[in-house]
C-alpha cells in the first residue's frame, strides 16, 4: 500500500505507524525504512525552494499537501526522523558522480545518505558526491515540536 495515494487521515496514520513500528530499531534500519517510506511519495518538479526554507511547511501541511519535489520528500524523511528521535541529521545540495544535481539527508556524521536512490542508503558514501551547499536545519526542527 501507497499511503501517498491516500487520503489524509491515511498518509497521516500511515506515517505514524511507521515510526512506532521503528521506534527501537537500529539507527541503519530507521534510515533504511524512513528512506523506503518517502521514496513512494510522487515527485513533482517544484514544491519547496531552499530561499524559503523558514517558510517550509509542518510536517503535518507537508503530508496535506501531498507534493513531493526533491526537497518536500527530502524535508519528510528530517521530520520522520527527528520525531525518532534523531538528532545528527544535515540536508545538503550535492552533484553526484553523474554531475547531477541531488538534495541528500545525510545521518550520523554521513555514514546514511537518504534521498538518493531507492535501496541505496547504506551503499553510498559522501565521497561519492561533492556537497555543493548545506542548510540549517533549526527551523525545520521547530517546526516538529520538539524543541
Amino acid at each position: 500500500m501507497n499511503a501517498f495515494q491516500l487520503d489524509f487521515h491515511t498518509r497521516v496514520k500511515t506515517w505514524s505507524e511507521l515510526r512506532v513500528k521503528l521506534t527501537d530499531c537500529s539507527l541503519r534500519d530507521q534510515c533504511v525504512e524512513v528512506d523506503k517510506f518517502w521514496q513512494q511519495s510522487p515527485i513533482s518538479n517544484h514544491y519547496l525552494h531552499p530561499a524559503d526554507i523558514k517558510q517550509w511547511p509542518d510536517p503535518w501541511q507537508l503530508l496535506n499537501d501531498n507534493i513531493y519535489c526533491n526537497y518536500a520528500r527530502a524535508l519528510g524523511m528530517i521530520y520522520t526522523l527527528v520525531l525518532l528521535g534523531i538528532t545528527d541529521i544535515d540536508l545538503v545540495d550535492a552533484i553526484d558522480y553523474n554531475s547531477v544535481s541531488v538534495i541528500l539527508v545525510l545521518v550520523d556524521h554521513a555514514k546514511y545518505v537518504l534521498n538518493y536512490w531507492p535501496g541505496t542508503v547504506v551503499n553510498n558514501k559522501l565521497q561519492n558526491f561533492t556537497v555543493v551547499r548545506s542548510y540549517d536545519l533549526s527551523h525545520i526542527i521547530k517546526k516538529t515540536g520538539t524543541l
